[in-house]
């Protein structure tokens, strides 16, 4: 049973550093970018990213209420990121996803002087 802690705690610990690296970089991409077109695909990719942390927000909530015990393993924990992160990327890209990226974008043409 304490193997499974010190897994767990490695997976925990993985899995927030990459959250903030992730974090770190989409920052950076829409800080960063050097066209209108790159500033958009980063805003994108940005709300892209709030809307995948939402779903696994979701997801774990939802196994909590769960009675059925979690026999998960790490590479369905693995696919189930990759599943989600599609899906949020698709919302996104074919205008369903939360208006986070238009608002970002706008926000940042304004605050640059010009208007979107």
């Amino acid at each position: 049973m304490a193997i499974n802690g010190i897994g767990d705690t490695y997976l925990t610990n993985y899995s927030t550093t990459a959250n903030d690296i992730a974090s770190s970089r989409l920052t950076s991409q829409v800080q960063n970018a050097e066209s209108d077109e790159a500033m958009m695909d980063a805003c994108k990719q940005f709300e892209s990213y709030m809307i995948q942390q939402m779903f696994k927000t979701m997801q774990e909530s939802a196994k909590i209420f769960s009675e059925e015990e979690d026999d998960s393993t790490d590479y369905v924990n693995m696919f189930e990121d990759n599943y989600l992160s599609a899906i949020a990327e698709q919302m996104v890209n074919s205008g369903q996803g939360l208006g986070i990226a238009e608002q970002l974008y706008t926000s940042m043409k304004n605050n640059s002087g010009e208007t979107a």
